[in-house]
This record gives structure tokens, sequence and C-alpha cells, in this order.
């Protein structure tokens, strides 16, 4: 496997965010992610929230279904890359995925996912890279196309929006 430090996290997030730019253009929440190991994307997902009446259709967890059984054997050799930082369900799947790489464009300081990752020992072990802020500003800009406050509620981690 290719050092984490030495990917091309930009290249990697452009993917993420073009699969982001899908779920937009369908009236879902503007999310993508890829998954990669050895260079090579194995799976991709964007968020079918509202497309498919489904709260569990984030985009993590669509690209964690469809290369289930590659990443039953790969799984600790991948990265995947979201365009906003995983939620508390997706960061579970992930790390239950045996996934020990994750990289992100716009942080989610409502959720506060770092926090989680420090106060539990278990996931902290699990998680071997975790960088945010991967071309940010495009993945904040199309997040605030599709809306404002819940992008600011992210931005800010208050509700003062709402």
């Amino acid at each position: 496997m290719e050092p984490f430090a030495s990917l091309d996290h930009e290249r990697y997030m452009r993917e993420a965010l073009s699969e982001a730019e899908k779920a937009f253009e369908r009236g879902d929440r503007p999310i993508g992610a890829v998954i990669v190991h050895d260079g090579e994307i194995i799976a991709r997902g964007s968020n079918r929230f509202f497309s498919e009446s489904s709260y569990i259709a984030h985009a993590e967890l669509n690209a964690l279904v469809s290369a289930a059984p590659y990443l039953y054997d790969h799984g600790r050799e991948c990265v995947i890359y979201t365009t906003v930082e995983p939620c508390v369900m997706c960061l579970g799947a992930i790390i239950h995925a045996n996934i020990r790489n994750i990289a992100f464009g716009m942080h989610d300081n409502y959720i506060q996912a770092r926090k989680i990752i420090d106060a539990v020992e278990y996931v902290d072990r699990r998680v071997h890279n975790y960088l945010g802020g991967i071309l940010e500003k495009e993945c904040v800009e199309l997040y605030r196309r599709y809306s404002e406050r819940e992008a600011q509620l992210m931005l800010t981690g208050t509700q003062n929006s709402w």
C-alpha cells in the first residue's frame, strides 16, 4: 500500500466532489465519497437521503455497501474520501468495514467526530489517519449552494441559524 501521506488527496477528493455534485443535482445533500485501494478507486457513493427516502443512505454507507466483499479482504489498506466529515453513523460503519484511513473536505463542527475518536479508545486505535480540510473551500461552496443554513450549522457547530 502506498503510504497515506504520499497519496494525491486532492485528486481523490475531486472524485468525491463529483459524486457530491450528482447528489446535489438529484436534490439530495451534496455529499460524495470514494474508497481508494492501491491508487485505484474501488467504490463510489453519493448521498441519497431524499431520493431513496432513507435516513441511512449516506454517501459513505453507499460506497461501503457497494464494496463490502472487497473491503472484507482489503479494508485496512483502503482510504475513504468524503466531502463532509463523517457523521457518527458513518464513522462507525467505516471503522467496522476495517478502513483505517479517513480523509474529508468540510469539517462538521456540529457533530465533532474528532472528539468521538479521541474519547473512545477502541475507535482511536482503529483510526490511523484522519485528515480534514482537503479542498475544503470547494466542499463548503457546494454545500452552501444546497443550504446556507445547514452549511453554517456544520461550520460553526451552533444552531443560531436554525
